[in-house]
């Protein structure tokens, strides 16, 4: 499982080795843990993983991504375990990320890569470690803007902060930089039977390979299908196994000046 899995799970439109940084005792309650089931081609639960929500205090959420191949796919993955992480604050009406962490393995090396973001000083580093050595940082670059993770994006889009998702229109934002800047263009759908349609298209960096993401999201703007097609095995797709899990009222409540924030453009 890759970063892929995340794209197409929370890719939301809205839609390190060593431990990762954790709250003091006693430890945040959980808010809201919401569970996918991962298929591949013919086989149907090749991984499941979880969306977990928590208020480290007042104002300071946490949000984790991670997840467990299941059965004989613990012995076809290179990139398990995975964990992203994403520190925010509610701030001007909207949530915005303070360190955004990504776990994972390559080539047999545990890696940890953390996105820092000082909206005091306006720019944004990204350090990396390798196994149990010392966090190096890789560049640093300005933050003129808001620039959002698929965590943080996912949540802001869950409390409405980019406005309704109407049919037609395209919802744009600046991802994470590479350290150039990306950004991310969701086209929004119709209503189906299986909820709100979107569409992205995400080019790698540095690559002319195109992976195309479908979502679709329930009326609480949370994803509950999504798929991609992967070469040689076919759909990869992501389904919302615990839909009664969804716990809107978690959320923090976003002041008037949410309104002040662009929505979707037609």
């Amino acid at each position: 499982m890759s970063a892929r899995v995340l794209l197409l799970v929370i890719l939301l439109l809205q839609l390190a080795p060593g431990p990762l940084w954790v709250a003091a005792a006693p430890a945040p309650e959980v808010q809201e843990n919401l569970e996918y089931q991962i298929s591949l081609g013919p086989w149907s639960d090749v991984a499941r993983v979880h969306l977990v929500f928590k208020e480290l205090e007042p104002g300071h959420y946490l949000a984790e991504f991670s997840g467990a191949a299941q059965g004989m796919w613990h012995l076809l993955s290179r990139w398990l375990p995975e964990r992203y992480q994403t520190e925010m604050v509610l701030r001007e009406g909207r949530l915005l990320p303070l360190v955004y962490r990504e776990e994972f393995i390559s080539n047999g090396r545990h890696i940890l890569k953390e996105y820092r973001f000082d909206h005091e000083r306006g720019h944004l580093s990204l350090w990396r470690r390798v196994e149990g050595g010392e966090k190096v940082k890789k560049w640093q670059t300005p933050l003129k803007g808001p620039v959002y993770d698929l965590l943080t994006l996912f949540y802001n889009v869950r409390l409405g902060v980019f406005g309704p998702l109407a049919g037609g229109a395209t919802l744009r934002v600046m991802g994470l930089p590479t350290p150039g800047p990306q950004e991310m263009a969701f086209v929004i759908g119709p209503v189906t039977a299986d909820g709100r349609k979107i569409m992205m298209d995400h080019r790698l960096p540095n690559s002319n390979t195109v992976d195309q993401y479908f979502i679709y999201l329930n009326p609480e703007q949370v994803p509950t299908l999504g798929w991609t097609r992967v070469t040689l095995f076919g759909k990869l797709a992501g389904r919302l196994l615990n839909p009664g899990a969804i716990r809107p009222e978690v959320l923090p409540a976003l002041p008037s000046t949410a309104a002040l924030v662009p929505k979707a453009q037609p």
